[in-house]
């Protein structure tokens, strides 16, 4: 039970549960995480497909965008993530307050969106997250080869030429996180553990100074079958007010 359609170009797509319980989850896929004509990365991948079979069979109702692909985050494609919450809401019937699942590079997407809807996000499960470009540039500046492909990549996202990149990423802050909507992240373990925990840190104290409940879960990547019920599990916790 899929329908996917088309919006500025970009292709987009809703799973349909059989017993809807009207609450709902946009999808933010990773940076190869692709919608298309004929499906998405998140109908194919095994694992992903899991997550979705799952949380469909808990009512919910889920839906994704392309979002231009390897956006890292643009304001374009956070703007075209709004409009697609809009049109969901106007066409399905569905409560306004939504879930949000992002992967990879789309919780930077899904870090803008949230600013943009406000109180209309009840929670939020990053899976991995990049949540900084700035520690991603340095990152990436240790290959030249790769460095000079990934600012190409990102100029061409947000509109820029490659040094006009470069000094926007450098000039802002490492982590535009507010802590207004309950958030967890799960992170499969596997390198990249200890500079991550610097960034969840800083996370966990501007969310603790707001009062909003913030979780980091850790898990070997022979238990991401668990991601999904662990997501799930999250969500309910913030349905109690329709």
């Amino acid at each position: 039970m899929e329908r996917i359609f088309e919006m500025d170009g970009q292709w987009n797509i809703i799973y349909y549960p059989s017993k809807p319980s009207g609450f709902s989850v946009l999808v933010i896929g990773d940076r190869t995480h692709y919608v298309n004509s004929s499906g998405a990365f998140w109908s194919t991948h095994p694992g992903r497909l899991q997550i979705v079979h799952h949380l469909k069979t808990q009512g919910y109702t889920l839906y994704s965008s392309n979002l231009y692909g390897a956006n890292w985050g643009s304001p374009k494609a956070s703007y075209l993530a709004l409009r697609l919450y809009h049109i969901i809401m106007k066409n399905e019937i569905l409560n306004e307050k939504i879930h949000i699942l992002a992967e990879g590079m789309g919780a930077l997407t899904a870090l803008k969106l949230i600013e943009l809807l406000e109180e209309r996000v009840r929670s939020a499960v990053f899976l991995n997250p990049l949540l900084s470009l700035r520690d991603c540039l340095r990152k990436e500046q240790q290959n030249k080869v790769f460095y000079k492909k990934w600012i190409q990549e990102a100029a061409f996202a947000y509109g820029m030429k490659a040094k006009e990149m470069e000094e926007m990423i450098l000039d802002t802050n490492s982590i535009e996180w507010r802590g207004t909507v309950p958030l967890r992240i799960i992170h499969i373990i596997g390198g990249g553990e200890t500079a991550s925990s610097l960034i969840y840190k800083m996370m966990e104290q501007t969310s603790l100074k707001n009062g909003v409940n913030f979780e980091i879960q850790y898990l070997m990547p022979e238990k991401r079958y668990k991601i999904a019920s662990e997501a799930c599990g999250f969500f309910r916790k913030y349905e109690n007010t329709l």
